[in-house]
């Protein structure tokens, strides 16, 4: 392509309302306060992370909206995802023009070598600058700034909507008349569509990128949510969320495949407790639910309900009276006390024993299992209390020798499991996590790993060795919990595995989708732990509650400040 030839993707910028409507294996994710970032990071053409300041209104410089190509004048700087390689300029501030290839180049604010999951092709960018960056800051806005003048958002799958004539923001969907969880109040939304939505993930990255522990090094793209390529060495890398392996050179190559929506930080707010409404509740004023995978659906101008999901029509659970099924305000993803995504956390322990010493440890510094937002203990044939926590107790089971010599005790969690499940707290949190009481935990760093999932059905597997899930630590998301709810008795379980091979098996037999982040738990058992590893989010094994306690002191130490040479 050369001269003044264009080239334009068609189709950005629905003017239909953004949604992400929760499917079985995707769901939307919604904010909580003002504020949303992106799990893991790694934006296509934008910042890392959303910035508070503010950015200059008034400018001369047209503000780019959807695809738009050359000007007739081959002088005149080039406008949104045009071609720029002739013009070399960009007229929105803040812009670069860099290259793809020698046919094609655009106007981003930032540029990774590699391919582009955003970009309508998977063809490698050399990111080679063409010309001078534009004066100014780039004017399009992030999540928690006003857009009202811009119409335009930075991060990928953003749409700027209005909230009334005094406020408008980035936001991944927006449901009109009802709150926000993301907003300082519970004051309804027109939802009233400003400008187009930002490029999210393309459709080529499905077919053409890496998940698992397949080789990145080639394609340089990774079709999970939140990845990013690491290379090992010049002849092979993984799609990781992290790189914390000292036998890797770690270099990225590529950009991060953005979340399918983005999510925000933060507990609920306060006035949501006080406003919205609970399962199976009257929303009928409120159009707001609490709990998780739940929002709220008018029946008629008299009743609205909060549910799980609705179809329009007669429901044999109401007499047959039809429903409209019209969703009257957002989708509450968990109930966040603590932070987001919200931690459901439980602990199998003996009734006597080192356990006991290391849960409590725990429990009277509000950490490990104990800064999780809902957390549950679970003993075997006997029951015990710490602080306020007594423990849920399960029909114990015999323990074997499982197939690879450690212990099996699958009908022993299974047991365990079958008292979660009916224990029913697992039913308003984002995700569950099964953690040994000789593991430290850091909710707050699981939270940032598991970003990126929310709303998909999916389990973490943490070790390549055995390609498994390991039991120090296990992670499974509502979806994966709400499947083993329903049909987990229909996996093969027998007692001569452990526990974590049972999971895992199930959790691939029942069709739950695996997502490898062996950098979530630093294992001795697997890898090798390092308390000093600041991207793992759990340490294991430490049984002694000194050694406990040191481990989780250096993993929470602040960072070193840097030493001041004086001259």
């Amino acid at each position: 392509m050369s001269g003044n030839m264009q080239r334009l993707e068609c189709g950005v910028g629905s003017e239909e309302e953004t949604m992400y409507p929760v499917q079985e294996n995707q769901g939307s994710a919604l904010g909580r306060r003002l504020g949303y970032i992106l799990a893991a990071v790694g934006l296509a053409g934008t910042a890392a992370f959303a910035s508070s300041a503010a950015w200059p209104h008034g400018s001369s410089a047209p503000i780019a909206s959807g695809v738009i190509g050359l000007s007739s004048d081959s002088d005149s700087c080039t406008t949104g995802r045009g071609n720029c390689n002739v013009t070399k300029c960009c007229a929105t501030a803040g812009m670069q023009c860099y290259e793809q290839n020698p046919s094609y180049a655009q106007c981003r604010a930032t540029c990774t070598a590699g391919p582009d999951p955003t970009h309508w092709d998977g063809q490698a960018w050399s990111c080679k600058a063409l010309g001078q960056r534009t004066a100014g800051e780039d004017p399009c806005g992030d999540p928690g700034m006003d857009c009202r003048k811009s119409k335009c958002c930075r991060q990928p799958g953003m749409t700027c909507f209005e909230k009334n004539e005094s406020w408008a923001t980035c936001k991944p969907s927006c449901i009109p008349g009802g709150p926000d969880f993301n907003d300082v109040d519970a004051v309804p939304w027109s939802c009233r569509k400003l400008g187009k939505t930002k490029e999210s993930t393309a459709a080529w990255v499905q077919e053409e990128c890496v998940a698992g522990w397949g080789d990145c090094s080639k394609v340089g793209c990774c079709k999970n949510a939140g990845e990013q390529c690491f290379l090992q060495n010049d002849y092979f890398g993984e799609c990781k969320i992290s790189c914390t392996d000292p036998n890797w050179g770690c270099k990225t190559y590529g950009q991060r495949t953005p979340s399918p929506a983005p999510v925000a930080s933060g507990a609920l707010p306060k006035w949501a407790y006080d406003v919205c409404s609970p399962i199976d509740g009257d929303c009928t004023k409120s159009h707001c639910c609490i709990g998780m995978d739940v929002q709220c659906y008018e029946k008629d101008e008299n009743w609205a309900q909060c549910k799980d999901w609705c179809k329009a029509g007669p429901h044999p659970d109401d007499n047959n009276e039809t429903w409209s099924c019209k969703t009257l305000g957002p989708r509450s993803y968990g109930v966040s006390t603590k932070g987001f995504p919200s931690l459901y956390c439980f602990s199998v322990l003996r009734t006597t024993g080192y356990e006991v010493g290391l849960i409590q440890a725990q429990h009277d510094k509000g950490i490990g299992i104990f800064g999780c937002d809902a957390t549950s203990l679970l003993t075997a044939d006997g029951s015990i209390t710490i602080g306020t926590t007594k423990s849920i107790q399960f029909p114990g089971a015999p323990i074997t020798v499982s197939i690879d010599h450690t212990a099996g005790n699958t009908e022993l969690f299974v047991h365990a499991w079958d008292a979660v499940i009916g224990a029913n707290v697992w039913r308003n949190h984002t995700f569950t996590l099964k953690v040994d009481p000789d593991a430290v935990l850091i909710p707050d760093r699981v939270r940032w790993h598991l970003h990126p999932h929310v709303g998909n059905k999916m389990y973490i597997v943490n070790c390549p060795i055995g390609d498994m899930m390991y039991g120090a630590l296990e992670v499974f998301s509502y979806y994966g919990i709400k499947e083993w709810s329903m049909r987990g008795h229909d996996c093969a379980a027998p007692n001569n595995w452990g526990e974590d091979k049972y999971m895992t098996n199930c959790m691939d037999f029942l069709g739950v989708a695996r997502v490898h982040d062996e950098a979530i738990v630093a294992d001795n058992l697997c890898l090798g732990s390092d308390c000093g590893n600041s991207n793992a989010a759990a340490f294991h094994p430490y049984k002694d509650i000194g050694q406990w306690m040191a481990c989780y002191n250096k993993a929470t130490a602040p960072p070193p400040k840097p030493v001041q040479v004086l001259k």
